[in-house]
């Protein structure tokens, strides 16, 4: 029984003890402190009044849900770090070589050569050929090759000197006939010569005229009224004895119609 008043006693401890203030009233708060706090009560005393803890009272209900908080702001995103590369392993070892396969079967064996065969009996012997026309004599090495008569008629061609023109005695600038002068042109296939060769033919020099070498020049003479078509100009003069004013003979210079032979390349 004692035990069971003790034990109240502890448990309400700050229960009797507010009701042993009210029942007092002012008498007492005229000579002692009001207690307020626990903290007024000396240590050992609290330790005597405080007893021990009761048996847990049943839970009581849920209590209602409280409203969604706001949802936080998305943080920054973590910085990626990307990882030095590992060191390159070492190279592995070579592997054995393997073993040799076996040689395949060669080829059959070759066979004997063939007896040679029995030469054949000669053909009857062909007819021959005609002979081919004989072609025109040679230029001597050079492009063309050409006779002209005093008068200008081509006696004798061959090369580019086939088919030549020939005008003679052109008219000067006092439009007289200049006499030895010889203009050609019209050579074979636009042939252009590099070279010319005149020699008088002295069958056809004069009784009275003495011939000297004859002048001869590619395209058009300087001082020949020979066309611009020209391709060669040739000049053929003489010289002959002439009596002066005063009855003396002196020998004179001057263009002469003379046969010649050309050659060009």
């Amino acid at each position: 029984m004692i035990a069971r008043i003790v034990t109240s006693i502890r448990r309400n401890a700050i229960a009797w003890l507010a009701l042993f203030v009210a029942l007092t009233g002012t008498s007492m708060a005229a000579s002692h402190y009001v207690i307020t706090s626990t903290k007024q009560i000396k240590p050992s005393v609290m330790k005597k009044l405080r007893g021990n803890r009761g048996t847990a009272g049943p839970a009581g209900p849920a209590g209602a849900a409280g409203s969604k908080g706001e949802t936080g702001a998305t943080g920054p995103a973590g910085a990626s770090i990307k990882g030095n590369a590992g060191p390159t392993g070492p190279k592995g070892a070579n592997g054995a070589t393997g073993p040799t396969g076996e040689q395949g079967p060669s080829g059959g064996p070759e066979g004997p050569e063939g007896p040679t065969g029995a030469t054949g009996a000669t053909g009857p012997k062909g007819e021959s050929g005609a002979t081919g026309p004989k072609g025109e004599n040679g230029s001597g090495g050079v492009g063309g090759y050409a006779h002209i008569s005093a008068e200008g008629d081509v006696e004798e061609s061959s090369g580019a000197l086939v088919g030549i023109t020939v005008a003679t005695e052109p008219k000067n600038k006092a439009k007289e006939a200049e006499e030895g002068v010889y203009c050609i042109s019209g050579l074979a296939g636009g042939f252009t010569p590099k070279d010319v060769q005149v020699t008088i033919d002295a069958n056809q020099v004069g009784p009275e005229t003495l011939a000297t070498t004859p002048l001869a020049a590619v395209g058009k003479g300087e001082n020949s009224s020979c066309p611009a078509a020209t391709k060669i100009t040739v000049e053929t003069d003489g010289l002959a004895f002439e009596q002066n004013s005063k009855k003396e003979y002196e020998l004179v210079e001057e263009g002469a119609n003379e046969g010649f032979f050309i050659e060009v390349n």
